[in-house]
């Protein structure tokens, strides 16, 4: 690789990396604390809140990435412009192809990684993701680890517990079952303890009584026990597979809906788009990449700066995304998915093809001084 190459590289590579990190940290930061009820109701700690919020992340760069590519680009053309380097570049006889080669290689190192992220690192992370908070949820001990206070686990069930001690020990327990509402239900005991058994969680009462109000004559019978068990298996939502998202699924699972399963039915054409769109994102860093360097380099040279070409290879770069997301959803409904394909790749060629057609025969643009006579 030539010194100009490496040059070029390096201001495309550390503003793409600066971009790219500064938005997936700021989002993420919005993103995590959505997460926060983990710590609140459930009372997990904040490594485990920390790794939950880590594994949104590769959903995060799949977005970021190719807009990272694209301010990464703008920023570095336009700083070689500002301190003259692009007119000095031209002058020595530099076509845009060697300009634009190093500034190609960092999008195509990032379209690479977009791909990965979306065909195998986010329904991977994203499945881990929803089983550690569905285990969480659906575990009993965990929603009542705070002592002192009354926890509702299910409406009309509801638990106290005025200390707790270790492997799943309660002291000071009271559980109020008024789910039948003629016969409801008040358990009060000195000490419990939660074990696993195969029908479930069970909770192991001692030395207590029973309160039962009958809602027919309206009397309250009391029962004193010495020991007796609550079975809490109805509670446990953890167990059986979980409702996989579009968002959860690898490619073949997209291109070849389970038809035996009503959620897959409904959506099996949403579900082979979403494959598409996928495919299709890494296009788009192309796409963004190859706008930013016509808005940069594809027309003559300007004294008086490139602010407006900026800012219209923005809204350009805006209206793009936007218009993908919308005929995504439009294919899916038609059936027609070679149409998510066709926005990257007609934004590619038109980009290309303005490009290649804003120089002369020679592949030299004109340097400034000859844009200058021209416009006197």
């Amino acid at each position: 690789m030539k010194s100009l190459d490496l040059y070029i590289l390096r201001q495309m590579w550390t503003p793409f990396l600066f971009a790219t990190v500064t938005v997936t940290a700021i989002v993420w930061l919005t993103q995590s604390l959505q997460r926060i009820d983990i710590i609140v109701e459930h009372g997990q700690t904040l490594t485990m809140f920390g790794w939950l919020t880590l594994l949104i992340i590769p959903s995060l760069l799949a977005v970021i990435i190719p807009f990272g590519l694209f301010a990464a680009a703008v920023f570095a053309l336009q700083k070689l412009h500002s301190d003259s380097e692009i007119a000095v570049m031209f002058a020595a006889g530099v076509s845009r192809a060697e300009i634009a080669r190093p500034i190609l290689l960092v999008t195509l190192i990032g379209a690479a990684a977009t791909l990965w992220i979306n065909v195998d690192l986010m329904p991977r992370t994203y499945r881990l993701l929803k089983r550690e908070i569905a285990d969480i949820r659906a575990d009993f001990a965990s929603a009542i680890i705070r002592s002192g206070e009354f926890i509702t686990i299910k409406d009309g069930f509801t638990v106290y517990v005025d200390s707790i001690g270790q492997n799943g020990q309660f002291f000071g327990l009271l559980v109020h079952d008024y789910r039948n509402g003629q016969r409801a239900e008040t358990y009060m005991a000195e000490k419990a303890l939660l074990k696993e058994t195969g029908i479930g969680p069970v909770l192991y009462l001692s030395n207590g009584n029973i309160q039962r109000f009958n809602g027919k004559s309206g009397e309250v019978d009391l029962v004193f026990f010495n020991h007796t068990a609550i079975n809490l298996g109805q509670f446990d939502r953890g167990g059986g597979d979980l409702q996989l998202e579009m968002t959860e699924r690898y490619l073949s699972e997209l291109f070849h809906p389970d038809i035996t399963k009503a959620y897959d039915r409904e959506n099996a054409k949403r579900l082979v788009g979403e494959g598409h769109g996928r495919l299709a994102a890494p296009l788009y860093a192309f796409a963004y990449v190859l706008i930013a360097i016509y808005a940069l380099i594809g027309g003559p040279y300007d004294r008086r700066g490139y602010a407006i070409r900026i800012a219209a290879a923005c809204a350009t770069v805006g209206g793009l995304r936007v218009a993908g997301y919308i005929l995504q959803g439009e294919a899916s409904e038609l059936g027609r998915y070679w149409i998510v394909y066709a926005v990257p790749v007609a934004a590619i060629l038109i980009s290309g093809t303005l490009i290649t057609g804003a120089f002369p025969k020679g592949g030299r643009r004109d340097s400034p001084r000859t844009s200058a006579r021209k416009d006197d």
